[in-house]
C-alpha cells in the first residue's frame, strides 16, 4: 500500500496551521494597540495582498475605526496621529515604499506586515509583524497564496485583539455592516 498525496484542502490547512504556530503573538498585540491609538488608519497593499488589506479595512470600519484604503478616490491626506498599515510579502514594492515615504514625511506611524522583517520597507516601520512563510519550506500552493491566506488570518486576529481592546461587541459591529447589499 503506497502513500496517497494529500488532498489540497488538507495540505492548505496543514500549511496554515504550521504558519499560525510560528507567528509571534506580541507583534499582533502591538499592531492592535497601534490601531486602537491611531486617529485614523490607512491600509495598503498590492495585488492579492492588497485585497487582504481591504478585508482588514472593512473589519476596522465595523469596529468603528476611521479607516481608508490607499489609492481609493475618497482617501484623504495622511497626517500626524495616523497609522499606515501595509501588507507586502517581499517588502520591495516601489509603490508601498512611496506610501511609507509620505507617511514618514507627514509624521504618521507605519506598520508593515511581511514575511521578511529585514527588507527596506520593514526597516522603516514603527511596527513590523512577520508572517514567516519562507521558513516553512516550499508551499504546495501557487505563487504567494500561503502568504496572502496567512495575512488575512493574521489581520483577522488583530481585529479580534482590537475588538477586545475597544470593548466592542459583535452586535455593535453588525450595526456598522453595510446595508447597501
Amino acid at each position: 500500500m503506497g502513500t496517497r498525496p494529500l488532498h489540497p484542502l488538507d495540505a492548505i490547512y496543514r500549511e496554515l496551521t504550521d504558519i499560525a504556530a510560528a507567528l509571534p503573538r506580541e507583534e499582533a498585540g502591538a499592531l492592535a494597540r497601534a490601531v486602537r491609538d491611531a486617529r485614523r488608519v490607512f491600509v495598503g497593499g498590492m495585488g492579492r495582498s492588497g485585497l487582504m488589506m481591504r478585508a482588514f479595512a472593512m473589519r476596522l470600519m465595523q469596529l468603528g475605526i476611521t479607516v481608508f484604503v490607499v489609492g481609493d478616490t475618497t482617501t484623504p491626506s495622511i497626517a500626524r496621529g495616523d497609522l499606515l498599515v501595509v501588507g507586502s510579502r517581499f517588502g520591495r514594492s516601489g509603490s508601498l515604499n512611496h506610501f511609507v515615504d509620505i507617511a514618514r514625511r507627514e509624521k504618521a506611524r507605519v506598520a508593515v506586515v511581511t514575511m521578511n522583517p529585514r527588507t527596506p520597507l520593514a526597516r522603516r516601520a514603527d511596527i513590523v509583524a512577520t508572517i514567516p512563510v519562507a521558513g516553512g519550506g516550499p508551499s504546495r500552493q501557487p505563487l504567494g497564496t500561503l502568504f496572502e491566506q496567512s495575512l488575512l488570518v493574521y489581520l483577522d486576529a488583530v481585529v479580534l485583539l482590537a475588538k477586545r481592546l475597544l470593548h466592542k461587541t459583535e452586535r455593535a459591529m453588525s450595526k456598522r455592516h453595510t446595508n447597501l447589499e
